[in-house]
């Protein structure tokens, strides 16, 4: 793991207190809604935790990028939506407690996911020399997800369990603390160079990335939609969430990963690339289509 600077620290921080805010809006019907409500969760996971990845490498295989570019995209697809993709779904009306339901048990399973895929993709896309410079240790990553991820989310739940009359209250607090932080850490990841925190990603780097990073979002997010709808017959609104988890990532996790506990900016910057645009684009793809479908009935 790189030495860390403040950036990362300030990172780590900003994931720990979305997370805690996400552990205040959950409540046990939020997992009971799991046993009454099995298939599109079920769906969901698949096209999130399988799917997703499957597309993610690739896109990577095929474009012609940098392998740390190749890296960081495919290390992306392994971070799941989370509060990002929960805080979007409230916006636009989607189902909620589905969303909120995979944001829950996939935030188990990439203690696992994340260490034994990005490996992979390590030892598949860098060359032998430039491989073995990088790695990233199974247990200890599995440790610092499980604390920053799942521990600040319980604390949240049981904050929310014993002290329920404040959990509005603290999570606007922290929905509010939490995008000024995001938009320190990437304001600094985007714009500063490396001495200072940044990634010193530059603009034909951007321009690089950009087709490819939409390319990812946009094929997963309608491609799962498609699937969802069509072919397992789900509501629009269910399509529509799932969607939204899977097109969606989480790149401030994705940054933890790749700049910190792997220790490689350039792996990062697909990261950076995609939270330009993928949070609008998710928002106004899914307002639209649920406004349609409530047009047509």
């Amino acid at each position: 793991m790189a030495d860390l600077n403040f950036i990362d620290i300030l990172n780590t921080i900003v994931l720990i207190s979305i997370m805690f805010g996400v552990g205040t809006s959950l409540t046990i019907n939020d997992f009971k809604h799991l046993s009454r409500h099995p298939r599109a969760w079920v769906i969901g996971m698949v096209l999130q935790m399988l799917w997703l990845p499957v597309i993610a490498f690739l896109i990577a295989w095929l474009a012609p990028l940098s392998d740390a570019y190749k890296v960081g995209l495919f290390i992306l697809a392994l971070c799941p939506g989370g509060t990002t993709s929960n805080f979007v779904s409230f916006l636009v009306d989607a189902n909620v407690a589905l969303s909120i339901s995979l944001t829950t048990v996939n935030s188990f399973l990439i203690l696992f996911t994340i260490p034994f895929f990005a490996n992979l993709g390590l030892e598949f896309f860098l060359s032998e020399q430039a491989e073995s410079s990088f790695s990233l240790p199974v247990g200890e990553t599995a440790i610092q997800v499980f604390g920053i991820i799942l521990t600040p989310a319980l604390l949240g739940f049981l904050y929310r369990r014993y002290r329920d009359i404040n959990a509005q209250k603290v999570q606007q607090f922290f929905k509010w603390i939490n995008l000024i932080l995001l938009a320190v850490v990437y304001s600094v990841k985007f714009f500063f160079g490396e001495q200072s925190g940044g990634s010193g990603i530059s603009w034909s780097e951007v321009w690089a990335i950009l087709p490819f990073a939409l390319l990812l979002h946009l094929l997963t997010m309608f491609s799962s939609y498609w699937i969802a709808r069509t072919r397992s017959d789900l509501s629009r609104l269910d399509a529509t969430t799932i969607g939204i988890e899977v097109g969606l990532q989480n790149t401030t996790l994705a940054l933890l990963i790749t700049a910190t506990l792997i220790g490689n900016e350039e792996m990062s910057k697909p990261a950076l690339v995609t939270a330009v645009f993928a949070f609008f684009t998710t928002v106004t793809w899914s307002y639209l289509n649920l406004r349609l479908g409530r047009s047509e009935n």
